[in-house]
């Protein structure tokens, strides 16, 4: 199962890297990052929701919300829209 999971999020990853990056959309960037929260949780999709996108100098978070979290998760994107990361927002 562990495995199938990494494959899903390498290939979300590598999607999110086609085209250099350049150019992505804040709703393929949402769409991309609920995918991948998704995936970490192991919450359907239909329950992960992308609340916000924010810029920051490095590039940008975007906050989602998950059934059942307490806390929102953070999806790191670099400032070519590639996603370096997810995590869980509160400590625990």
């Amino acid at each position: 199962m562990k495995q199938a999971v990494l494959f899903v999020v390498g290939a979300m990853l590598s999607a999110c890297t086609q085209g250099g990056g350049q150019g992505s959309s804040e709703t393929d960037l949402q769409g991309s990052c609920e995918a991948l929260v998704s995936a970490e949780t192991g919450v359907q999709a239909a329950d992960v929701d992308a609340v916000s996108t924010e810029s920051v100098p490095t590039g940008t978070i975007t906050t989602i919300e998950v059934a059942g979290a307490q806390a929102p998760w953070l999806c790191l994107a670099d400032a070519t829209g590639v996603i370096i990361g997810v995590e869980y927002s509160q400590e625990g």
